[in-house]
């Protein structure tokens, strides 16, 4: 009786086709070229996804290079080299007025200060002002809010019943503590702190 040996088709049809060895890691199946996020060892690993977060920084639009950015730059359009305040508006005079604790009354020896802003004024018929109050950081914020406003609208005061300055030309506003000058860390600096700004609104948009 003749015997005969059964062997898989499937066999005869691996090794009758294969013109070479079969891959056995991804860098074989893609012809040696690196796969990113596979492992040479590893053909079942899913693939890392790597995300990297890209931030553009956008350009802070400021048309009239006065160091403040369109989007709050109440005035427009200031002459190059002039000194403006926090919101863009050019800065007339800065008086340094030490008032005395808890007190908003303006001392005589500032007047000269305050005569030269009226002259400014009566010069400039057109001329609107705004005088923007500030003080040290002794006190609360609150406080030294409403007490703000109590010594810029005193200067107001003075420009109106002693230099005879329309009040309709100037508007007063207070910032209490901040924005300060210098840091509030020695007496001298609180001092130069307490101050007032008046500031051109002529042109404020």
């Amino acid at each position: 009786m003749k015997k005969f040996l059964l062997v898989p088709l499937s066999i005869f049809f691996i090794v009758g086709c294969a013109d070479k060895p079969m891959a056995t890691n991804v860098v074989q199946l893609a012809g040696n070229q690196k796969v990113m996020g596979w492992q040479d060892s590893n053909t079942t690993q899913k693939p890392k996804v790597i995300i990297k977060k890209i931030y553009i920084k956008e350009k802070i639009k400021d048309s009239d290079g006065d160091g403040v950015p369109d989007s709050i730059d109440k005035c427009p359009n200031t002459p190059k080299g002039v000194l403006v305040n926090h919101y863009g508006c050019p800065v007339i005079t800065t008086l340094r007025i030490n008032f005395d604790f808890n007190k908003w009354k303006v001392k005589k020896i500032y007047y000269p200060q305050i005569k030269k802003v009226a002259e400014i004024l009566k010069a400039n018929p057109k001329l609107k002002i705004e005088i923007d109050g500030y003080t040290d950081n002794t006190g609360s914020a609150t406080y030294n809010l409403k007490l703000s406003y109590k010594r810029a609208d005193a200067i107001k005061n003075i420009l109106v019943k002693v230099y005879h300055i329309n009040p309709k030309r100037i508007v007063v506003k207070g910032f209490g503590e901040k924005y300060p000058l210098v840091p509030n860390t020695t007496s001298t600096n609180r001092a130069l702190n307490r101050r007032a700004e008046i500031i051109d609104i002529t042109n404020e948009k």
